[in-house]
């Protein structure tokens, strides 16, 4: 990658990576400090001046007034009637044992009112609390938690909770407007949905999770609190959130969908996968499609057809259901794979199994693409 010193790179061969020559430099992000505030809002989205195209333009959203998010009290579950009533969308009033609450800090998935929240079980999404401040969901690069540089990418806001959420990563040296031109058909997809893209410019300090440090763990802490919001405020659907990214963004996505696995339905990382190893958060596993291109070819100090191949064992060791794609070129050259990627995404939503993809892909699907087994 142009601009990545081979100094940064040497600190660790075996986790760091590059950009592909199709990424460009990163514009200067100045976060200003505490709480949410708009750097730039735009009905447009945000493009640095490097002339990197800056995808659909949007409408700007105003986020309907909804009343506060529901809250579990400490208490005993309510007793519940043999036979409940259905609610709207066909779902039943939970029943939420004393010996199966969720884990210490993480909370159910509670939608705004006056949809239902989602049964806890072993195929429901858990969303952490939501924080007290939300930024609103609309097309702008914002500052939150005294990160600058996020991009949000927002359609218009769903009537009920069934839009999706993306998270994009983007590699070494290039910006938060990367998804344009790398995934540029999963932002239609979200945008038409009313559904939210999120991608980070900074990050709140860099590890080997994303090779070259420009992404880091704690970064997932800003993205639980914009996912909460996001369910709670905007009708984003739980089991509808996804991860993508290229290069370091690309094993940034794929450390994100096993550290994020309460509620990470599927992930695509483009020239990513994985290099070291990550924790997983719970037992589920999250539906994977790695894109690469051949052996030799996706090379930038490390090999991405083997880190690909890397996840992909460490996903389908744990029953996971895995794609992948060999494009047969250069580094991060799988942008025009972004209309399976939605298709994928779409198919896989949280706590899929069997996938209705298990024995074959569907007619149309990229002819690069294999099932992993």
């Amino acid at each position: 990658m142009r601009g990545v010193r081979a100094g940064i790179l040497a600190a660790t061969l075996a986790a760091a990576y590059g950009c592909g020559a199709d990424e460009v430099a990163k514009p200067s992000t100045g976060g200003a400090a505490g709480g949410v505030s708009v750097n730039l809002p735009t009905s447009t989205l945000p493009t640095p001046n490097t002339g990197v195209a800056g995808g659909t333009a949007v409408a700007p959203v105003t986020p309907a007034t909804t009343p506060p998010p529901i809250s579990v009290p400490n208490q005993p579950p309510p007793v519940v009637p043999a036979t409940p009533p259905p609610t709207a969308g066909g779902m039943k009033p939970p029943v939420v044992p004393d010996t199966t609450k969720p884990p210490a800090g993480m909370t159910p998935m509670m939608p705004t009112a006056p949809a239902m929240p989602a049964p806890m079980g072993a195929t429901d999404p858990i969303v952490p609390p939501m924080p007290s401040d939300c930024p609103e969901f609309r097309n702008a690069t914002i500052t939150y938690k005294s990160l600058g540089g996020i991009a949000v990418v927002a359609g218009t806001k769903a009537a009920s909770p069934t839009a999706p959420m993306v998270f994009y990563w983007h590699g070494t040296g290039s910006f938060s407007g990367e998804y344009a031109s790398m995934a540029g058909a999963v932002q239609q997809g979200v945008v038409q949905e009313g559904g939210v893209l999120i991608s980070f410019q900074g990050s709140t300090g860099g590890d080997l999770l994303s090779g070259t440090a420009i992404f880091g763990k704690g970064d997932f802490d800003l993205a639980d609190g914009l996912l909460s919001c996001a369910v709670n405020k905007f009708n984003v659907d739980a089991r509808r959130v996804f991860a993508t990214g290229c290069s370091a963004g690309g094993l940034f996505s794929g450390a994100m969908a096993a550290a994020r696995s309460n509620y990470i339905a599927a992930a695509a990382p483009n020239s990513g996968g994985w290099t070291t190893p990550v924790g997983w958060q719970n037992m589920n596993t999250p539906a994977l499609m790695t894109i690469h291109g051949a052996p030799g070819s996706d090379v930038v100090i490390i090999d991405f057809s083997q880190s690909s191949a890397t996840a992909d064992k460490a996903f389908k060791a744990r029953g996971g259901f895995v794609i992948n794609c060999n494009h047969g070129g250069g580094h991060c050259g799988g942008g025009g794979l972004a209309g399976d990627i939605w298709k994928f995404f779409k198919a896989h939503p949280f706590g899929t199994k069997p996938s209705p993809w298990a024995t074959a892909l569907p007619a149309g699907f990229n002819s690069k693409c294999m099932l992993y087994n």
